[in-house]
């Protein structure tokens, strides 16, 4: 027989990854032909991070990486850096859920755009560092502003309509364990 809280969490496993194959695809698609002045929100940095401080055992470690590594390589990044980046603010999230549980959203996204503003800033660093190109300042600084902007939408995307919500205080599992 299936355990019903194992059979929950491999949906949103595979949930994550088709949402995440639906970002791949809408950003690889060329809509515009042109380049742009404004960059577009990182939309899977949003869903990783909402997802993470709402239910951190539908996105294991692994998966994020796994998925991050592979945005790395489709987008032309360095390989693995945003990744490692990605993977060091989930779980510096991950580890202050019990904390976020009781706090207003306003906490949340101010702790979330911290740690945006801080792999952005580390992002920037390890290019110099490593003598590599790097995107303008401009570019990089709206693909902040814009990502920060989209949390609150990603957040009531992945609530109301995914059904991920936070762990209440004191919540049991199906079985009766402490969340």
């Amino acid at each position: 027989m299936v355990d019903p809280a194992l059979s929950r969490k491999w949906v949103y496993w595979a949930l994550f990854l088709v949402l995440a194959g639906l970002m791949f695809f809408m950003r690889l698609i060329p809509l515009q032909t042109t380049p742009s002045n404004w960059a577009m929100p990182d939309l899977l940095v949003c869903m990783c991070f909402a997802w993470v401080l709402r239910r951190p055992d539908y996105t294991p470690v692994l998966l994020i990486a796994a998925v991050m590594l592979l945005a790395d390589m489709l987008f032309q990044r360095p390989p693995g850096l945003m990744a490692a980046l990605v993977v060091i603010g989930t779980e510096f999230l991950r580890r202050r859920t019990h904390l976020m549980r009781e706090l207003p959203f306003m906490f949340e996204w101010a702790m979330v755009a911290g740690v945006m503003v801080a792999m952005l800033i580390a992002y920037r660093l390890v290019l110099i560092v490593v003598m590599q190109p790097r995107p303008s300042f401009w570019l990089s600084m709206t693909l902040l502003i814009s990502t920060i902007a989209a949390y609150p939408l990603v957040v009531a995307f992945s609530r109301y309509v995914l059904g991920v919500r936070k762990i209440a205080p004191g919540e049991v599992d199906e079985l009766g364990h402490r969340i």
